[in-house]
């Protein structure tokens, strides 16, 4: 799970990618072969300080385990991270193991960054999450964890406001707006966070046209007329105070996540993943539930969730060390003392077998996001394919398309036209 909205887009695949012979010639690390000598693998990751603690941690425990190989750690912040790694691709430099995220992960695979995983152990995985990491019927991409889109609810806020939490199983889109309306109205909050993201387009997307946000093809299989009623509705909760004013969600957008409304006992609800809950109940005073998303017609089976990959673990295509790097992946993903340092910090665990394991001693929030996991699990349907080249941009697009409609700059028309157009060229190249 990624911090905040605002992305840093890696250099284009043209420049990063340009270095003839790369893939073949790269030397992600320095030592020795996987015959028995000596081995130095690099890895790289991005997230925050328990993240960092935790797999230094698991680094650690592997290193005891197979003291023949060595795991050199390279990391820091979202931001940043992918413009570092790209620079490291395009210097022949690419770490031999490195954490990915769906967003980029199409790049790195058209480009012929990334090796297929054929000895990472992969049955105690649903085949619909090892999909989201899949090309080609080749696994260039092992999915750490997974989680689901919920609306993460304050009770505390609804009850203040005089209502009821509803029912998962039944609310709908109007439900929300009337509630949301009516925590802005009673409480000295707000009742909904505001932009709704790509991930929350696409859920109304898949609700309302049956379609994603960019289809197998890597194109756009919605028109702008489809988009209108979106913004129409995202109008209709503005016009009823269900959202904070435009420069407070453009605001709330580019804070740490522990500092927002939501986090801070402030808002009654938002769209999120499951386990990025786990840090927006970390303040003192605020224990949020999960809810499915809500549905057009009040059933939730019709609610278009699905299984996401939190994010993966992929091996660099010209690793000296293939064997020792995903034996290190192997690790990372199956062992179960691993999976009991990690617990959910990325993800639900996607093995079961870890799953089972960590999920015996989890309690508060934590216990509340896997029993959601598990009880959507009837729910979700086919997961979106693997986004082509040029997503981020594409949501970077419709950010700044939802800033500029809720500002009063564009109607809906214009909202859906505009952001129909620069997601068909954000893909284009």
């Amino acid at each position: 799970m990624r911090p905040g909205r605002t992305m840093s887009l890696p250099l284009r695949a043209g420049v990063v990618f340009a270095a003839a012979g790369m893939v073949l010639t790269g030397c992600g690390s320095a030592a020795g072969g996987d015959g028995g000598d000596e081995v130095t693998l690099t890895f790289t990751w991005w997230g925050g300080q328990t993240r960092h603690d935790n797999t230094e941690e698991m680094i650690a425990t592997f290193e005891e385990e197979n003291p023949d190989i060595s795991v050199e750690a390279q990391y820091g912040e979202w931001n940043g991270y992918w413009d570092q790694l790209a620079t490291q691709s395009a210097a022949q430099d690419t770490p031999d193991i490195m954490q990915m995220d769906l967003m980029y992960l199409r790049e790195y695979i058209d480009n012929g960054v990334l090796m297929p995983l054929e000895q990472v152990d992969t049955s105690e995985y649903a085949d619909e999450l090892l999909a989201t990491g899949r090309q080609d019927g080749e696994q260039y991409a092992m999915p750490v964890g997974q989680t689901a889109l919920t609306f993460a609810v304050n009770p505390d806020v609804y009850e203040e406001a005089g209502l009821e939490v509803p029912d998962e199983t039944s609310w709908t889109w109007d439900t929300l707006m009337e509630d949301a309306a009516a925590i802005s109205e009673e409480t000295e909050g707000y009742g909904l966070s505001g932009f709704f993201d790509i991930a929350g387009f696409e859920a109304w997307l898949r609700q309302q046209h049956g379609v994603n946000v960019f289809d197998g093809e890597g194109t756009v299989p919605w028109s702008a007329e489809d988009a209108v009623p979106y913004f129409e509705m995202m109008r209709e909760f503005q016009d009823a105070g269900a959202l904070p004013p435009a420069a407070e969600m453009v605001e709330q957008s580019g804070i740490a996540r522990e500092q927002t409304l939501l986090a801070t006992g402030n808002m009654g609800l938002s769209p999120v993943w499951d386990t990025m809950m786990i840090a927006l109940s970390s303040n003192e005073g605020v224990d949020l539930e999960p809810l499915m998303v809500p549905s057009m017609s009040g059933d939730a089976s019709e609610s278009g969730l699905y299984y996401k990959a939190s994010m993966f673990y992929s091996v660099f295509s010209g690793t000296e060390h293939p064997e020792a790097a995903q034996k290190f992946v192997d690790f990372m993903v199956n062992d179960q003392v691993a999976g009991e340092i990690q617990r959910l910090e990325r993800g639900i665990p996607g093995s079961a077998a870890v799953r089972d394991a960590v999920g015996s001693d989890l309690d508060g929030v934590e216990a509340r996001v896997l029993d959601y996991s598990n009880r959507v699990s009837d729910m979700v349907s086919e997961a979106p394919p693997i986004p082509p080249q040029g997503y981020s941009v594409a949501r970077d697009h419709l950010n700044r398309v939802e800033e500029q409609f809720f500002a009063g700059s564009l109607d809906a028309e214009q909202a859906a036209e505009q952001l129909h157009e620069e997601a068909t060229a954000a893909i284009a190249g």
